[in-house]
This record gives C-alpha cells, structure tokens and sequence, in this order.
C-alpha cells in the first residue's frame, strides 16, 4: 500500500510538472572542421586526424571536398567515426552549367556518402558580384536537379554561407532553399561567418526564424562588440573563450527543435591540438549538462 501512495503520489507531481517528466536531451553530433592546420603538432594524414579525433572523443570530421574524400571516408570508418558533412565548392556560370568534371565528382561523393549526412556547397560565380542574388533561379535550378539526384541515396544538401562567396548569409541560403523546395535540401550557420558579415545583432530572431531549415551548424568561442571590423582571432576561438555567449547561442537553436550535426570551427586555432581540441571538448560537454539540467 505504501509504495501504490507513493506511485501515485509521483505521478500527480508528474502530471502536475510535465517539464520534470520530460528532460531535455542534446542529441545532436559533435564533429570537427576539417581545417586544423594552424596547430604546431597538426594531424596531416586521414588516417592522423581520424586517430586523434576518435582518441578525444569527437563523433566525427567535417570532409573537404573530391581531392581526398575517398581517403578520408576510408580512416574515419576504420576509426568507427562519422563524416556528417563534406564541404564541397560548387562553381556555376550564367548558361546555368557546372563543368562536367566537378558535376561527376559532386554525383561520386553523394552516391558514396552516408544515408542522413550532408554537403553543403560553398558556391562561387564570376558571372554575379558578391551579394548579388541575380543568379539565384539559375542556381536553385542546379541544386534542385542535384537535390533530385541525391534523394535516391538518402543525401541531404545545403548551401554554406562564407564571406566573399555567393552565398553570404544565412538568410541567402534559407532563400535557396525555399527555392529548391526539396525535403533533402535546406540550409547551414556557421557562427564565426555570421558575426562576419551581418554582426551579432539580432542573432537570436534569425535562429528561431531560421532554425526549420538548417541542416548543419558549425560553432566556435568569439568575441561579441563590432565583430563586422573584427579579425579571425578574434572571431575563432577555442570553444568557451571570448566574450560572445555560444553557450546561449546553443541554447536558443536546441529551444527552436534543433537537433541535427553541430561543428567545431578550428580554422587558425593554435597551440596543441590534443590540448586545444580536448578543451572545446570538454566545453560542450558542460554546455549539453548545463542545457539538460536548465529547469
């Protein structure tokens, strides 16, 4: 009889409560950029950073591109690691033509690609200035025949918006993607491009406005102020450094029902890799407790 009243009891506190029967969880993927060169002790090999990452405890390593994705899928498998994107330059003109050899490598690497995962296209154009959305029916066109292709094979696309590219903004891919108008394309954030190109004012809107679309999401410490004038140092650092709030940044996506990859920026990140990788490691892992303990 006593443990029925206490059952009962928990169950009313339950229904009562129903934030306290439903804890949250970050089930989202960690991986890394694969841009690791500024460490004085930088992995060079596939097989160096597959060892390094799968040493640490990351779930993955970004891909970076045709050149060595073959190589790269190869070590991270071995490693039982995944590589939850590829980052792939896709260049078009204004006849709405990719070369034939970037167009056949783009088809290789999604048939080869990991149902769920993702690329996502850093997309140049010497027919359309920068910030230019001129060519953007030519270029939906594109991904939307590339999107088609890539949904027999469970792959997902996304543009990456990167400063001095095509696409710039998160709000230039989200329109791509509404144009494409494909389930298995959407768009990405990369924080550090962010704060770039559109500053750190009214971050929090674009995350909930923006949030439905995003496919990928790449992280990183930095400095909060005028970060338009500011430098990569000062724009990249190590997860948990600088006066920018990541952790709220974080929070305000996971709020919004985000739940897929989450990457490391490690682009001129210095000192030991080992150390510097653990360290943002061990970040996230405060941010996932702290996130998960948040009442």
């Amino acid at each position: 009889m006593k443990n029925l009243l206490i059952g009962l009891l928990l169950g009313f506190v339950i229904m009562a409560n129903p934030v306290a029967a439903q804890k949250k969880k970050v089930n989202n993927i960690l991986y890394a950029q694969n841009t690791l060169k500024g460490f004085t002790n930088t992995p060079k090999t596939a097989r160096e950073k597959a060892k390094i990452l799968k040493t640490i405890g990351y779930d993955g390593l970004e891909g970076f591109g045709y050149g060595d994705f073959f190589e790269l899928k190869d070590a991270l498998d071995k490693e039982g690691l995944r590589m939850p994107v590829n980052y792939v330059g896709l260049t078009f003109g204004a006849d709405g033509k990719l070369g034939d050899t970037l167009a056949a490598e783009i088809k290789e690497m999604i048939r080869e690609t990991a149902k769920g995962d993702i690329i996502y296209f850093h997309i140049r154009s010497q027919s359309y200035k920068v910030k230019c959305e001129a060519g953007d029916d030519i270029v939906s066109s594109i991904l939307r025949e590339l999107s088609d292709y890539a949904a027999s094979y469970g792959v997902k696309l996304c543009a990456y918006p990167h400063i001095n590219t095509y696409c710039e903004t998160v709000a230039h891919s989200v329109k791509l993607a509404k144009m494409v108008d494909r389930k298995n394309y959407g768009a990405s954030l990369n924080l550090c491009h962010l704060l770039k190109v559109e500053g750190s004012e009214g971050i929090d809107d674009k995350i909930k406005e923006f949030t439905p679309f995003l496919f990928a999401v790449n992280i990183c410490g930095a400095d909060d102020g005028d970060t338009k004038q500011m430098g990569w140092d000062r724009l990249i650092q190590p997860l948990g450094q600088g006066s920018f709030d990541t952790y709220h940044f974080i929070k305000v996506l996971l709020d919004n029902g985000y739940n897929d990859p989450i990457g490391l920026q490690c682009f001129n990140l210095k000192g030991d890799a080992v150390e510097t990788l653990t360290q943002s490691l061990e970040v996230w892992k405060e941010y996932k407790k702290r996130y998960e303990e948040d009442r």
